[in-house]
Protein backbone atom coordinates (compact mmCIF):
# COMPACT_ATOMS: atom_id res chain seq x y z
CA UNK A 1 0.00 0.00 0.00
CA UNK A 2 1.40 2.94 -1.03
CA UNK A 3 1.01 6.66 1.22
CA UNK A 4 -1.36 9.86 0.02
CA UNK A 5 1.64 10.63 -2.51
CA UNK A 6 1.58 7.47 -3.96
CA UNK A 7 5.94 7.37 -3.97
CA UNK A 8 6.53 5.51 -0.52
CA UNK A 9 5.09 2.07 1.39
CA UNK A 10 2.89 2.68 4.22
CA UNK A 11 3.97 0.10 6.76
CA UNK A 12 1.60 -3.24 7.00
CA UNK A 13 1.73 -2.81 11.11
CA UNK A 14 0.57 0.84 10.96
CA UNK A 15 -1.76 0.67 8.51
CA UNK A 16 -3.67 -2.71 10.09
CA UNK A 17 -3.65 -1.19 13.84
CA UNK A 18 -4.68 2.03 12.36
CA UNK A 19 -7.87 0.10 10.82
CA UNK A 20 -8.04 -2.13 13.98
CA UNK A 21 -8.50 0.71 16.08
CA UNK A 22 -11.78 1.54 13.76
CA UNK A 23 -13.23 -1.41 13.53
CA UNK A 24 -12.71 -1.87 17.67
CA UNK A 25 -14.30 1.52 18.14
CA UNK A 26 -17.19 0.55 15.38
CA UNK A 27 -17.99 -2.65 16.93
CA UNK A 28 -16.84 -5.13 14.45
CA UNK A 29 -16.79 -8.60 14.17
CA UNK A 30 -16.37 -11.30 12.48
CA UNK A 31 -14.16 -9.90 9.85
CA UNK A 32 -12.56 -9.86 6.31
CA UNK A 33 -9.80 -8.28 5.05
CA UNK A 34 -8.92 -7.93 1.65
CA UNK A 35 -6.12 -5.41 0.09
CA UNK A 36 -7.48 -4.16 -3.33
CA UNK A 37 -5.32 -1.61 -4.99
CA UNK A 38 -8.18 1.15 -3.98
CA UNK A 39 -7.30 0.13 -0.30
CA UNK A 40 -9.21 -2.47 1.85
CA UNK A 41 -12.39 -3.75 1.59
CA UNK A 42 -13.99 -5.11 5.32
CA UNK A 43 -16.42 -7.34 5.74
CA UNK A 44 -17.68 -8.44 8.68
CA UNK A 45 -20.89 -7.25 11.17
CA UNK A 46 -21.16 -4.41 13.42
CA UNK A 47 -23.15 -5.09 16.38
CA UNK A 48 -25.44 -3.08 17.88
CA UNK A 49 -27.75 -2.81 20.65
CA UNK A 50 -31.37 -2.00 21.19
CA UNK A 51 -34.08 -2.13 23.06
CA UNK A 52 -34.52 -5.91 22.01
CA UNK A 53 -30.77 -7.02 22.49
CA UNK A 54 -28.25 -7.10 20.83
CA UNK A 55 -28.40 -7.84 17.33
CA UNK A 56 -25.13 -7.74 14.49
CA UNK A 57 -25.75 -6.44 10.93
CA UNK A 58 -23.47 -7.47 8.09
CA UNK A 59 -21.14 -4.54 7.00
CA UNK A 60 -18.98 -4.16 3.61
CA UNK A 61 -16.76 -1.33 3.63
CA UNK A 62 -14.25 0.18 1.41
CA UNK A 63 -11.49 1.97 3.04
CA UNK A 64 -9.87 3.63 0.27
CA UNK A 65 -5.94 4.67 0.65
CA UNK A 66 -7.16 8.14 1.09
CA UNK A 67 -9.03 6.69 4.00
CA UNK A 68 -6.32 4.58 5.34
CA UNK A 69 -4.04 8.05 5.22
CA UNK A 70 -6.97 9.86 7.36
CA UNK A 71 -6.91 6.62 9.71
CA UNK A 72 -2.97 6.60 10.09
CA UNK A 73 -3.13 10.42 10.89
CA UNK A 74 -5.59 10.09 13.35
CA UNK A 75 -3.57 7.18 15.18
CA UNK A 76 -0.45 8.93 14.92
CA UNK A 77 -2.12 12.19 16.82
CA UNK A 78 -3.54 9.77 19.11
CA UNK A 79 0.20 8.32 20.03
CA UNK A 80 1.53 11.72 20.77
CA UNK A 81 -0.88 12.70 23.37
Amino acid sequence: MLDHTGQRRVRYEDAFRALGHYLDVNRFTQITVVETPEGFLIKGYVVSENIGGYHVIPTTYLFTNEDVDTLLEAAYGRRQR
